[in-house]
């Protein structure tokens, strides 16, 4: 393996300095890693809401060139008549952010890598040690078969389930083509770091938009688990109220859809009873859940999904 660390290029103005942290705790790297589980684009509703509302700036970036890979996902750039302009280079970033509380925290976002994985873990592992990061929160977003009407069901993963507490892992057991996050999670817990994952359903009929709630439920379960002070209201909010008018109005014009919403919230209130009367037992297994998914997320090309 090629040296890790020189996948990281720091900025000219990086520091080695403290900066306060509640309890004398040790900083969280907050990641939100896109392209698999950024469903609703809820990661990229989050990196707005981060860097519009919280004091931020860039440490570094890895080489993206060792990671990214161009013809399977092809950057934007604009024609304009005779010439190329605007070419949107993709960018994995690590920057520093300072929550409402005046907390500092460590936040990786970009694309998710497709190249390098083995390296670019422990690369990450290695800026981690560098800055004395004590636990990692990962972010995604995921569809599922559940209806908007109901709150956004957040499930957990980690690196050693001690750590979710009494929060809701996914039921069953299931082999699934890996994403990034899951080996990131596997490697940092054999080598004894803390990760705790964050998962949001996603209606997957609004799966392929912006779908507010999604980002909303996710920094708020942040906040809970890593004591940050993570905004989720302000244009967040305001955007969720017109995203949601938006679904009502479509759903209310089709027929076939509102069948779907009814079958859904159905589906999901049994799902809720059987969890509190039997947390992990009693519940549609995985194989199950992967089924609706997959039935669901046919008929998107069917029709069957409210247009913008």
């Amino acid at each position: 393996m090629l040296d890790p660390a020189e996948l990281f290029n720091p900025e000219p103005h990086l520091e080695s300095d403290e900066y306060p942290q509640p309890d004398g705790e040790r900083p969280t790297l907050l990641i939100t890693l896109g392209g698999y589980g950024d469903a609703g684009e809820a990661q990229e509703l989050i990196g707005r809401q981060l860097s519009e509302r919280l004091a931020n700036h860039k440490l570094g970036t890895f080489d993206i060139d060792q990671l990214y890979d161009y013809a399977g996902q092809r950057p934007q750039i604009i024609f304009d008549r005779d010439h190329f302009t605007d070419y949107q280079k993709p960018e994995i970033a690590l920057h520093k952010v300072t929550d409402d509380a005046g907390a500092g925290f460590f936040w990786l976002s970009g694309p998710e890598p497709a190249l390098q994985w083995e390296r670019m873990i422990a690369s990450i592992e290695h800026v981690m040690d560098g800055f004395d990061i004590g636990r990692v929160l990962i972010l995604q977003a995921v569809p599922a078969p559940t209806p908007h009407t109901r709150p956004i069901h957040v499930s957990g993963f980690a690196s050693d389930p001690v750590l979710l507490g009494d929060r809701d892992g996914l039921p069953g057991t299931f082999q699934m083509s890996s994403p990034f996050i899951g080996l990131l999670t596997l490697r940092l817990g054999e080598h004894g770091k803390d990760v705790i994952g964050l998962a949001a359903h996603v209606p997957y009929y609004v799966a392929e938009s912006g779908y507010p709630d999604a980002a909303i439920a996710l920094l708020q379960q942040a906040s809970s688990v890593s004591g940050l002070a993570l905004p989720s209201d302000g244009s967040l909010a305001q955007s969720s109220e017109t995203v949601n008018q938006t679904i009502e109005q479509q759903v209310a014009a089709s027929a076939e859809a509102q069948q779907v919403v009814a079958r859904l919230e159905q589906q999901y209130e049994q799902y809720m009873s059987h969890r509190q009367i039997t947390p992990r037992a009693n519940v549609p297994t995985a194989e199950e859940i992967g089924a609706e998914v997959e039935e669901f997320l046919k008929g998107l090309d069917d029709g069957d999904q409210p247009t913008d």
